[in-house]
């Protein structure tokens, strides 16, 4: 994000009209923080228009990618030497976490014992605390980026951030509310009824009838599309203004907020994904987070470990040793934590695409085995503890180091 990657243009052609700063280069942009959207949408077509085992896919990309995800915050910070003599506090408190999930099971063990009917709430509290958790996570993320194409448009602080930031926040979490009243598998883990579409008007029925006649979860949906209609609408007449007055429009923000609303928009509102679990929607906006997310974290190791790599390999230690190349860095990813763990969740029949059988354990039961319980409290355990640690390791306004090997200022 220095001026050697600020790819600009004055004065003629696009450079007339718009702003053409990216923040890696023009190329790596369109591919890993707005193409990357793709995988989204091909994670779509296979559900939608290829009918394969979304579990097997799941498995694939949990392999692959979203794990490999999780250990670049690791390497970040636990694998980096100096990251850890910067912030132990943070590496230390923050395990505290794991311990989460062991609460809420033994409250659940506790509130049985005492014959309680709601023993499986707490259980069930927690995975939806970690879902809706998840969720924020890739809305933040998200987030994190317009903030940068805003800094490096120098637009940070002004009318058009605040407008944007509504904008982007408004468009993936109000939709978000609309599809979890909606979707069946989200319904039930608070007590509702099935899924739930809209209902067709009955012949002679006028549309005030018919809107009156709706569930009330229908309404709310109701009102979220307005509230999305009036954002997009701001939105849309802050730029037409913009041009009205002869203001350059920061195009690489545009492209951007063009392929994450989008993504974001229709699987919240359409009707395909109501009929399958809540893990379709989960893998289809996560690989464009887990795909930005890598990109990221290889441009910060590129920056801080590649200068002199012999030298760094003293100073960070094993993170700069597998920053030395990316597919060592993914392999050993792979190989440490993908298939260990989700080797483990295969072994114990929680993954029933690769289970050996005979297995371990049995459908999650509080009261049963335990075996599955331990697993999910393991891997709940993980994510939770990336999310926390990813609130803190990246605050560039807050460090100057940081800012440094993002490019975003000179070292």
């Amino acid at each position: 994000m220095t001026d050697i990657n600020l790819q600009t243009t004055h004065g003629t052609g696009l450079g007339r009209f718009f702003k053409m700063n990216w923040v890696f280069s023009a190329r790596r942009d369109l591919i890993f923080l707005i193409g990357s959207v793709l995988a989204g949408w091909a994670v779509f077509g296979m559900y939608l228009v290829m009918g394969w085992n979304m579990i097997l896919v799941w498995l694939i990309w949990v392999i692959v990618l979203d794990t490999p995800h999780f250990f670049a915050t690791y390497s970040r910070t636990y694998l980096d030497r100096e990251a850890r003599k910067q912030m132990p506090r943070l590496l230390i408190l923050s395990l505290g976490v794991f311990l989460i999930g062991p609460a809420a099971l033994i409250l659940s063990y506790g509130l049985q014992g005492l014959g309680a009917p709601f023993w499986k709430t707490p259980w069930y509290g927690f995975m939806i605390m970690v879902s809706l958790w998840a969720y924020w996570h890739v809305t933040r993320q998200h987030y994190g980026i317009l903030r940068l194409y805003h800094r490096v448009n120098g637009e940070t602080g002004t009318k058009d951030a605040r407008i944007d930031s509504w904008v982007l926040y408004g468009c993936l979490l109000v939709p978000f509310v609309a599809f979890l009243a909606r979707h069946g598998g989200a319904r039930r883990r608070v007590g509702l009824e099935g899924r739930l579409t809209f209902p067709e008007r009955e012949v002679g029925q006028g549309w005030i009838d018919y809107v009156a006649a709706l569930q009330w979860e229908l309404w709310v949906v109701l009102a979220t599309i307005v509230i999305v209609v009036v954002l997009l609408g701001v939105f849309a007449a802050r730029q037409v203004q913009r041009v009205i007055r002869g203001e350059k429009i920061a195009l690489p923000k545009l492209a951007f907020l063009a392929a994450v609303l989008p993504l974001h928009l229709y699987m919240c509102y359409s009707d395909h994904l109501l009929f399958t679990g809540l893990l379709v929607f989960t893998m289809i906006v996560t690989i464009y987070h887990d795909c930005q997310y890598l990109a990221i974290v290889w441009f910060y190791n590129e920056n801080r470990y590649g200068g002199n790599p012999q030298k760094a390999e003293k100073t960070y230690g094993i993170a700069a040793k597998l920053s030395r190349n990316f597919w060592i860095y993914l392999g050993f990813a792979i190989a440490t934590i993908s298939v260990p763990v989700w080797g483990l969740g295969c072994l114990i029949g929680r993954i029933n695409v690769c289970s050996p059988g005979p297995v371990w354990g049995d459908q999650l039961q509080i009261g049963g085995t335990t075996w599955i319980a331990f697993y999910v409290m393991l891997t709940l355990g993980f994510q939770m503890h990336h999310y926390v640690l990813d609130q803190f390791i990246w605050r560039p306004s807050k460090d100057k180091k940081l800012r440094e090997d993002l490019k975003m200022e000179e070292a």
